[in-house]
């Protein structure tokens, strides 16, 4: 960070520099010019021009050094940022509320979006299309020769730190163009409203030049002058009618060219690199192959050209050769020749950029593991695995393994021992792996298959719904997605915990067997003990561990760590007691 700092202050001091020298530049021009021109008119011209000359590019290397700088910038933030994350905050980045379900089969349960979740943990995309496509992923476990080309290409783009960073810079740059894009997709789904008006076209590629014709007849005297107010009268109506619609695609594609230049940057940073990993060779080659760069860049000039219209010098000379039309029948053109192609220009520059994001947390964490995925059902076994939000310095790992189909682990353990924390450590790791990103484990295998949560379960004052009903709606889906065959992982914290204690042991019972026979496997979290003598019943299907609890008089420690067997220890009367609840 403090190197791209001092890069940024040495690009300041040049700015300086090329301020006087443009000044300088200017003045010696003025005087030079009045100076010779009594000696010689055509000395003090040729002077100016060339002063003027060296003028232009000092101001096109002022501008490119100022760019240079504003980058520097930008990378000081983002290298800012990144520590900032090591530390523990990653508030920078976005949250991705706006993908918040609480239907979701596990990403409301797994905090995966929101306020302090894993994607604000892991997110550096800068674009709109950037930003879904890494929310996909997160959302939906990917098939298992997609995950392993994910896992290469995160791998390949980790050390790739100056890329990665160019395109974030790119999005800092254009970090307001993001609500262009819903105006730019509607234009490219648009009817074609001038370029089949064939006969039009051609009367206002010919009209022009009889128009200027006749206007050099009548200076010339060779032509009264009323033929050029006749024509310059259609002129007018033409314009007039061909305005609205004119002016109404123009605004659909005005003020893009900051949009259209961010992908642009992004593309161009995306094409200038050789990569090995497949996946992303893939990518690569298909922005190379319908040259989208080019395509991109020539569409980018040509809005800036229509934007031209609004200068009022341009205006009369837009009306006599109608440039404005000329150059919304080409956009028309280009949008039925490689509109089509322009939504593929972006997933795949957004798939670049999830995967950046993925590479970026291994970078940060070099010592997390890339998991191994199999098809076959059941398989999770996990090495010191812990929760990725929770500061390294903090956080507490642990081993699990469970194989087979059928197979269900019930975690007991007293209040504030660490089994909700630990079926989110598992539950989120999952998620990464599925998604093809790294872990923060040092190793993990796991079976692809659906991950399913019932951990946060509220009341719905909207839909009249208890927290108790809302539970068995959950458990409901749990049961009809297995029923189907669809192979599942649950995780699942205190079951039915809305009614009373027996009515809640022997359901939880009953659904454990019910799993069981349905041959799911899964983690279920709770305090009653009871569920842990399911082991005898069952003992091909069912093992217990715990979180266990040092107590010494009214002193509590934890450890955090998972131990075999059922929980002996039980600390729900010292709470009581230190919040004041007398307890005999």
């Amino acid at each position: 960070m403090q190197h791209f700092a001092e890069e940024a202050k040495a690009c300041e001091r040049q700015n300086n520099r090329y301020t006087w020298l443009r000044l300088l530049i200017m003045i010696a021009a003025i005087v030079l010019g009045i100076v010779l021109y009594p000696l010689a008119i055509w000395l003090s011209v040729a002077t100016v021009l060339v002063l003027l000359a060296v003028f232009a590019v000092c101001l096109k290397k002022h501008l490119a050094n100022i760019e240079r700088q504003q980058h520097k910038e930008r990378l000081k933030i983002i290298n800012q940022q990144e520590l900032n994350c090591l530390e523990g905050d990653f508030s920078a980045y976005a949250p991705g509320t706006q993908y918040e379900n609480p239907k979701h089969y596990y990403t409301s349960d797994l905090d995966i979006f929101g306020t302090y979740s894993l994607f604000r943990y892991l997110n550096r995309t800068t674009s709109p299309s950037g930003s879904d496509m890494l929310a996909g992923w997160l959302e939906k476990p990917a098939a298992t020769a997609e995950i392993e080309a994910r896992q290469q290409a995160v791998k390949e783009l980790a050390g790739m730190v100056d890329l990665r960073q160019e395109m974030q810079s790119i999005g800092l740059k254009h970090k307001d163009v993001s609500k262009e894009l819903a105006g730019f997709i509607e234009w490219l789904h648009s009817g074609a409203e001038l370029s089949g008006r064939r006969r039009l076209l051609r009367t206002l590629q010919i009209l022009p030049w009889i128009t200027l014709a006749t206007i050099i007849a009548a200076i010339a005297g060779w032509a009264p002058s009323v033929f050029v107010w006749l024509l310059v009268a259609v002129h007018f109506v033409l314009y007039g009618s061909l305005g609205k619609k004119v002016n109404f695609l123009h605004q659909q594609v005005s003020h893009k060219v900051e949009f259209i230049s961010t992908y642009s940057e992004l593309i161009r940073s995306v094409t200038g690199i050789t990569f090995t990993s497949p996946y992303l060779v893939s990518l690569r080659n298909c922005l190379i192959e319908s040259d989208a760069l080019q395509q991109i860049q020539t569409l980018r000039n040509r809005i800036r050209k229509l934007d031209y219209r609004l200068n009022m010098v341009y205006i009369p000379v837009n009306m006599l050769f109608f440039f404005d039309y000329r150059h919304l029948v080409w956009l028309e053109g280009w949008r039925a020749f490689s509109g089509q192609k322009v939504p593929e220009w972006f997933d795949t520059m957004a798939k670049v950029e999830a995967l950046s994001s993925f590479a970026n947390m291994l970078h940060n964490n070099p010592d997390w593991a890339t998991p191994k995925i199999t098809d076959e059902y059941f398989t999770l076994e996990a090495k010191n695995a812990g929760h990725p939000l929770i500061p390294g310095k903090e956080r507490v790992c642990n081993d699990f393994s469970l194989a087979g189909a059928g197979q269900i682990a019930i975690v007991t353990g007293s209040n504030m021992s660490g089994k909700s924390t630990f079926e989110r450590s598992i539950g989120v790791n999952m998620a990464l792996a599925l998604a093809g990103a790294p872990v923060c484990a040092s190793a993990l295998s796991v079976s692809n298959c659906q991950l399913y949560t019932g951990m946060r379960v509220a009341d719905n004052l909207e839909e009249h719904t208890s927290s108790f009903y809302a539970e068995l709606k959950r458990l409901k889906q749990l049961i009809d997605i297995t029923k189907d065959g669809q192979k599942a992982f649950f995780l699942l914290d205190e079951v039915l915990r809305g009614t009373n204690s027996r009515d809640r042991q022997t359901g939880s019972m009953a659904l454990v067997r019910q799993l069981a026979r349905q041959q799911v496997s899964g983690i279920i979290a709770t305090h009653d003990l009871a569920l842990g003598e399911l082991e005898k019943e069952l003992p091909h299907n069912v093992g217990n561990s715990h979180f266990d609890v040092q107590i010494n008089g009214e002193d509590m420690s934890f450890d955090y760590k998972l131990h075999q067997g059922i929980c002996t220890s039980l600390n729900a009367s010292i709470l009581m007691k230190k919040i004041g609840i007398e307890v005999s």
